[in-house]
C-alpha cells in the first residue's frame, strides 16, 4: 500500500506541471493569446451564381484536378466549376449549381 501511495505522489503531476510540462526541467513557460482569423474574401461577399442557377455550357472552367485543391473526389453525376474565385459542385448532365464548394478547398486554391 505504502509503494502505491508513494508511486501516487510521483506520478500525479500538480496543477502548476500540468499546465506546463516543461515547468520542471528549469524551462521557462508562455501561454499562446488566441486572436480570430479574419474570414478571407471569398466568403464576405456574394456568391457570383445562385444554388440552382442553370450555367452555359463552356463558360466557366471544370475543375478536374480536385485531389489537389483537397477537394473531395466528385461523384454522383457532378462535378467542380471553378467561377471567379469560387468553387462550385455542379451536375454535369443539366449544368445545374448544386452547391458552394469554396470552403471545401485546401491551402492550394487560388482564391483572389
Amino acid at each position: 500500500m505504502l509503494r502505491i501511495t508513494l508511486i501516487s505522489f510521483i506520478f500525479v503531476p500538480t496543477l502548476a506541471s500540468a499546465q506546463c510540462l516543461t515547468a520542471n526541467t528549469g524551462a521557462g513557460c508562455a501561454t499562446a493569446k488566441i486572436i480570430s482569423v479574419p474570414q478571407t474574401s471569398h466568403d464576405l461577399g456574394p456568391p457570383p451564381v445562385e444554388i440552382g442557377e442553370i450555367l452555359e455550357r463552356g463558360r466557366y472552367s471544370m475543375i478536374l484536378n480536385a485531389r489537389w485543391y483537397s477537394l473531395p473526389d466528385a461523384k454522383d453525376g457532378w462535378v467542380y466549376f471553378r467561377i471567379e474565385d469560387d468553387v462550385y459542385r455542379v451536375d454535369f448532365e443539366t449544368m445545374e449549381v448544386l452547391e458552394r464548394a469554396t470552403s471545401e478547398a485546401g491551402a492550394n486554391w487560388p482564391s483572389g
